[in-house]
């Protein structure tokens, strides 16, 4: 008979607590069990700042993100969804951040500043809205970075708002 060593009852141990623990991606659940795709239209958002291809690109990003997700189909009008994604671009900001001896700006905080209402076109309803903004610091040195900063500004602006709608699309559907 073999003893089994501490340390092999201890990985035995381990692995059966990490797969007993319940653990899924809702992503890779059954169709059976995925529940509901809805229908999301996302129209051009007003722009009123100097920006000019902000608005596209906002539009680009939550295609791309909501596109990933199992849980919507995005469509081209609002006569076809189940939701549709209302947003306004309130403002964009860039404040100094950092300066030389001469009191010139070195670095800027860009700060995206956006609200959005999801509405349920079966009713008419506001199933949810926010008011937020977003911050990214990037050197004067070259254009470039200014650019960078306003990709990673949008695409952490799609991000946040595809986090935010899973889940209070998924509440609000519960009712």
């Amino acid at each position: 008979m073999k003893i089994i060593s501490i340390n092999g009852l201890s990985l035995l141990l381990l692995l059966l607590l990490a797969a007993g623990c319940g653990y899924h991606n809702p992503n890779m659940l059954p169709p059976d069990k995925q529940g509901k795709v809805l229908k999301l239209h996302i129209p051009i958002w007003p722009n009123p700042t100097n920006e000019i291809r902000l608005t596209s690109d906002i539009r680009n990003a939550l295609q791309d993100w909501l596109g990933q997700s199992k849980q919507f189909t995005l469509v081209n009008s609002a006569g076809e969804a189940d939701y549709v994604l209302n947003g306004k671009i309130n403002a964009i900001s860039y404040t100094g951040r950092a300066y030389d001896a001469k009191d010139r700006a070195q670095a800027l905080i860009a700060t995206l500043n956006v609200s959005y209402t999801v509405v349920d076109t079966s009713n008419g309803k506001t199933a949810w809205q926010a008011n937020f903004a977003l911050s990214e610091s990037y050197s004067l040195q070259t254009e470039a970075h200014k650019k960078q900063a306003m990709e990673t500004l949008v695409g952490n602006l799609g991000e946040d708002i595809y986090i935010r709608l899973y889940s209070a699309i998924s509440r609000y559907e519960k009712k």
